[in-house]
């Protein structure tokens, strides 16, 4: 089950990127799953609620976004693949249905954390300005 340590990633993101914008909690999350990467998002979203307990995305909604695969040949075919066949359960087996040669899967592959939202900060929240010689240090 390589979703946990999906997820685990995914929460670890949206955490870092709450904390870099000065926000306690996450209200929602939105994940970018390619549907060429063959993970399940119901999986997926067990996963970040089984793991986000006592984190600022404990109380998050949870969204998936499917991303159809598009593939592109050197033929000049560009389309959405016909089948994923996965031989072997690595590299989908794509076949250009215009010339029959191998094509290059281009999209589909995401799994991503696409986007979190996080309450406004109040004025008072924000951090005080601070000069540009207070941000890079001062020489010693």
């Amino acid at each position: 089950m390589h979703e946990i340590s999906i997820a685990n990633g995914i929460l670890s993101r949206a955490v870092d990127a709450a904390n870099e914008h000065g926000a306690d909690r996450i209200d929602a999350l939105t994940i970018e799953i390619g549907r060429a990467t063959h993970v399940n998002p119901e999986q997926v979203v067990f996963c970040l609620e089984a793991i986000a307990d006592s984190t600022p995305a404990a109380e998050a909604t949870i969204r998936t976004e499917t991303i159809q695969p598009r593939a592109e040949c050197d033929c000049g075919w560009e389309g959405t693949p016909e089948s994923l066949d996965l031989p072997g359960g690595f590299a989908p087996n794509i076949r250009c249905p215009d010339c029959g040669q191998r094509a290059d899967l281009v999209r589909g592959r995401e799994c991503r954390l696409a986007s979190i939202e996080v309450p406004d900060a109040s004025p008072e929240d924000k951090p005080p300005a601070r000069r540009a010689d207070e941000v890079r240090g001062s020489p010693s």
